[in-house]
């Protein structure tokens, strides 16, 4: 079982391994904690009840370069056309679906999506959502 995750806040992204963080799930809310030394209680950072929060599972899987990929990631494909003999690049957004994971187009056009395990070995984690809303810009 996968048990990666990420958190943004609003403002920050905090990864399960940041050090001292406590993920809390319960009746389907979430709530993530950092636990500082000598505190007498954990510090909560955020919470899913909050606005413009989001809380993202690790796919257990890399990118082409070793990276982890998470759900929200954008990655790139590049390749040359045949027919045009011109560079091509594609970017993704990383979503699971009925627990699997998928790489939806940016430009919506679903005949466009694949399944993230076909093309590991071709995508390159470029950003995320969250971070690089830029990179989601100008989609055909």
């Amino acid at each position: 079982m996968n048990t990666a995750y990420r958190v943004w806040d609003g403002e920050k992204m905090h990864y399960w391994d940041d050090g001292e963080l406590s993920l809390i799930i319960s009746g389907g809310e979430w709530r993530l904690y950092r636990n500082i030394v000598g505190a007498l209680c954990p510090i909560r950072i955020v919470s899913s009840t909050q606005k413009n929060t989001s809380l993202m599972w690790g796919t257990g899987l890399q990118d082409k370069k070793g990276k982890d990929i998470y759900q929200k990631d954008i990655t790139e494909e590049s390749y040359v056309n045949p027919l045009l003999k011109e560079n091509v690049i594609d970017r993704y957004v990383i979503e699971r679906r009925k627990g699997i994971d998928r790489m939806n187009h940016v430009s919506k056009k679903s005949q466009l999506d694949r399944f993230l395990w076909y093309r590991l070995d071709e995508i390159e984690v470029v950003g995320n959502v969250y971070q690089n809303p830029e990179l989601l810009e100008g989609a055909e």
